[in-house]
């Protein structure tokens, strides 16, 4: 079974943060996940938002993170088909853009909602299965390696006939 390329974000803050890490899924079902250094551009705004009490703080960020610009080169090798399945299609798109634009880019993937991966499953079944992964797994769904983990899982428990 090939598993679509899911993503999910962490951000410092909904309105004007930016990602501190990442996590995406490999066709074989393996995941990655990164911390995120963030860019200089980035920080000028940083005191203006509400950061997120579950990130790192800053400095881990700037010492042990990945450069935006490796990360873009190593998804260039990782995102095969261009498609991104998220849970918050608004939130990848506007972490996607942050990204991009930072290295004078346009992003050219397509953010689609997880939702979309499957064909003949309710809305609300999903979320519901979902919840039960998460609960089971001890997953949780302010982690975004947990996210792609629940994502992945769930792909997989609903079984080929079911997905597009």
């Amino acid at each position: 079974m090939k598993i679509p390329t899911f993503i999910a974000f962490e951000v410092t803050d909904v309105e004007t943060g930016y990602p501190y890490a990442i996590a995406w899924s490999l066709p074989d079902g393996q995941y990655k996940s990164v911390l995120v250094k963030p860019e200089d551009d980035w920080l000028i705004d940083f005191e203006m938002g509400q950061y997120n009490p579950d990130a790192p703080p800053l400095q881990d960020l700037l010492d042990k993170g990945e450069s935006v610009l490796d990360i873009l080169k190593e998804w260039d090798q990782d995102f095969e088909d261009g498609e991104l399945f998220c849970q918050d299609p608004v939130l990848a798109q506007y972490c996607l853009d942050l990204m991009f634009e930072a290295y004078n880019k346009e992003c050219d993937y397509d953010v689609i909602s997880e939702y979309d991966c499957y064909d003949n499953i309710d809305n609300m079944d999903l979320d519901d299965q979902r919840r039960w992964i998460m609960d089971t797994e001890g997953l949780s769904a302010a982690n975004c390696e947990d996210a792609v983990k629940a994502m992945i899982f769930l792909y997989a428990r609903t079984g080929e006939d079911e997905q597009i």
